[in-house]
């Protein structure tokens, strides 16, 4: 039969449910604000991509017209 001092044991070794669910939620946090950081760092990536992109297609429309004024 399993006594008080199996039980103390037995928490001791396992995890309850409750500290699960907290440590879950915990994680859950931590991944939402990780998601909200990466979607601000694409925004940025999308907008520095767009103007190196401008820069880059005018630099080459530059090279082409002096390419074909010889």
């Amino acid at each position: 039969m399993i006594d008080r001092e199996d039980i103390d044991r037995l928490k001791e070794i396992f995890v309850t449910r409750a500290e699960c669910d907290n440590t879950v939620d915990e994680i859950n946090k931590k991944l939402a604000n990780d998601m909200t950081e990466f979607a601000v760092i694409k925004t940025k990536l999308n907008a520095i991509l767009w103007g190196v992109s401008v820069i880059g297609a005018a630099v080459i429309g530059v090279l082409v017209k002096m390419l074909f004024e010889r």
